[in-house]
């Protein structure tokens, strides 16, 4: 279908609404927000129709300096008669009510919208701008902007040393900056911002300062705001080792954004600032990008959670490190670790089979089956064994770690080659490890049972147990991905508490406890907590990966949902377990289609762990989501690329045992 063009009704409507704007009182706002609509493309027009009309206000007043100076007017009536304050200081920044409360008031705004404020800028902005307008925003060239406000001469209506839009918005943020640098949370993780002279506080003097017309220049707060820049910076280094928390990367993040808008607004004030107009062309595009989404859920997830989902994919990424196989000895390492974790997975899958042979009541079962994988994954992990599909969740943050340090395209592309072979031999030798010695293990438990005259399953489930890694006749693949969204949300939940154990000192805490110092004794005690202490969020993960894997099977069925998982470690002892019921006689097809489902099922299970953690380490550490998009698919392309460019790692005797 082609384009429509451009409607040629617009300049006269430009037109039309500047010379009411000469006739009419410069109070009145509503021919501003005529205007505007006036620039903004239509439904049907594309967006480069916005700068035509650009195009078309700028010859207007180039044309006829009379609504130059309308226009001016009713700019400067719009600022003196709403309240800019709380626009200039707090659109595009990150709240000051804690993340939950600020969450709740969001979500009740999406039920009953807020009350319209007619006084305050920020509410009449919010009632001007749509989604589109910073769509056709982004579209329009900013040399076009800069130069309608040279014709307007706004740089007139800001001035330092008088109360106005500026000076009380540079004010009022200098004040909340002082208050912001002397928060408890940021006093703990950096006690030299108490115990010196505060670059904060000594921000806010010296702005109080210049806007009283004490000071010649801001070189004394270009300085100050690099100390500040400085202090938020050591804040952070020490978060990667002390952890961090919701409430102090808000804290942190909402500093960092005060000071980039005062270092905005007092260079617009500042009458020594070249190109003021450029830099407040940069300004009105970002509080309008701002403006429709001040009360938006997926924002404040974003702004506040990103600095702290970047700090726990780090927690993630260290443990990931394990689980990347340099050579041919860290490969042999970790297919017998795979494999140790292949043998308690089998006994795991029959205690599950034993439980759902009493037939207990629904969370009964479900409780029991949870409790048989949370021990058994944690058993697993204290034992220094493998699960080979938790490792994606893990590899994927250190990769994504690993490419925010690059930035050319070539470079990216060589490093994501050489991950993905690494990953894909690391994954191959563990899921290797995990398959064979769970359906070998899954075999002698049977011929074990046979010999003693028992059963490990009748056929009757031994046929269901086939039927559910069928992947062709039944939804196995399906419930394989939601095994991996379980794997994912394992690591998160992994990372998470590690993070928490660092940044609440839990170790340094349970030494001052008084009653298990007294029951074993204070040196055991002391070894169990230095035992744990780096070991609390890979007990948490498997803990809560077990409690997923038992109860989502248990909530489908409550809620009338197709929910259950699958996992190719379970599937393989399965398939051991049902095979020898059946007397080894299944049909050569039926072994086939039975192999091959345990395979797909190990592929999903992988695919989507890795994406997911991926993608979520790639959005942690870059803002672009088309950037993170693109590279997760350059990434898995590289993945399912790399088996067909495998090596085998010749022997290196010099690689680490």
């Amino acid at each position: 279908m082609a384009t429509p063009p451009p409607d040629d009704h617009t300049p006269s409507f430009i037109e039309q609404t500047l010379a009411r704007m000469a006739e009419a009182p410069a109070a009145d706002s509503t021919l501003l927000a005529r205007l505007w609509f006036h620039l903004r493309p239509h439904a049907n027009q594309p967006l480069a129709a916005a700068r035509d009309s650009l195009h078309a206000l700028i010859a207007l007043l180039e044309q006829k300096p009379v609504y130059i100076a309308a226009l001016r007017d009713h700019l400067a009536a719009l600022f003196a008669g709403k309240n800019a304050t709380r626009l200039l200081t707090e659109t595009g920044l990150l709240p000051y009510r804690p993340f939950g409360a600020e969450l709740r008031r969001r979500i009740g705004y999406k039920l009953l919208p807020p009350e319209h404020d007619p006084t305050r800028l920020h509410d009449w902005l919010d009632a001007l701008i749509t989604p589109r307008d910073r769509a056709w925003l982004a579209a329009t060239d900013p040399a076009d902007w800069t130069r309608l406000c040279d014709l307007l001469e706004l740089r007139q209506l800001f001035r330092r040393g008088e109360p106005g839009v500026l000076t009380n918005a540079i004010n009022s943020l200098s004040h909340r900056i002082a208050t912001g640098g002397l928060d408890p949370e940021l006093l703990r993780i950096d006690p030299e911002l108490e115990d010196y002279d505060s670059p904060f506080l000594a921000l806010h003097h010296e702005v109080d300062a210049w806007l009283r017309g004490n000071a010649e220049d801001t070189r004394q707060i270009d300085v100050l705001l690099e100390q500040c820049d400085d202090a938020l910076d050591r804040v952070r280094r020490r978060s990667k080792e002390v952890g961090t928390s919701v409430e102090l990367t808000q804290q942190a993040t909402r500093l960092a954004q005060q000071m980039a808008r005062m270092r905005s607004l007092i260079a617009l004030a500042d009458p020594a600032t070249d190109a003021p107009h450029a830099l407040l062309v940069d300004l009105f595009v970002e509080l309008t990008g701002a403006a429709g989404e001040r009360r938006s859920l997926g924002r404040l997830v974003r702004d506040t959670t990103g600095r702290l989902a970047r700090q726990i994919t780090e927690f993630a990424s260290q443990t990931g490190e394990h689980y990347v196989a340099e050579g041919w000895t860290a490969l042999q390492r970790m297919f017998w670790g795979a494999a140790g974790g292949g043998v308690i997975v089998a006994s795991m899958a029959l205690l599950k089979a034993r439980v759902a042979a009493l037939h207990l009541a629904p969370l009964q079962e479900a409780l029991l089956v949870s409790l048989n994988y949370a021990l058994g994954f944690v058993l697993i992990y204290l034992l220094h064994l493998t699960i080979a599909t938790k490792q994606p969740a893990m590899t994927a943050s250190l990769f994504a770690r690993t490419l925010a340090e690059v930035r050319s395209q070539t470079a990216q592309q060589k490093l994501l080659n050489e991950f993905a072979g690494k990953v894909w031999r690391s994954q191959a030798a563990a899921l290797l490890g995990n398959m064979l010695l769970a359906f070998a293990t899954a075999v002698v438990i049977a011929l074990a049972l046979a010999a003693a005259g028992r059963a490990a399953v009748d056929p009757a489930k031994a046929a269901h147990l086939l039927a559910e890694i069928d992947p062709f006749r039944s939804a196995a693949l399906f419930y394989a991905a939601v095994a991996g969204v379980g794997l994912f949300l394992a690591g998160i939940v992994s990372g998470y508490y590690d993070n928490r154990c660092v940044y609440h000192a839990i170790p340094e805490r349970l030494l001052r406890l008084r009653l298990p110092p007294r029951l074993i004794g204070g040196e055991r005690w002391a070894r169990v907590v230095d035992y744990l202490r780096p070991r609390w969020g890979g007990i948490a993960g498997n803990l809560f990966f077990g409690f997923y894997l038992g109860m989502i099977a248990a909530f489908g069925q409550l809620a009338g949902l197709p929910l259950d998982i699958r996992h190719i470690a379970f599937s393989a002892a399965n398939l051991g377990y049902a095979w020898q019921a059946f007397d080894w006689q299944l049909a050569a097809p039926v072994v086939l289609t039975s192999v091959a489902g345990v395979v797909l099922i190990g592929l999903v299970n992988l695919t989507v762990s890795f994406s997911l953690a991926f993608y979520v380490a790639l959005r942690a550490t870059r803002s672009s989501r088309r950037d993170s998009g693109q590279l997760l698919l350059r990434g898995l392309a590289a993945i399912l690329k790399a088996p067909f460019q495998w090596r085998v790692a010749r022997p290196n005797p010099e690689s680490p045992p």
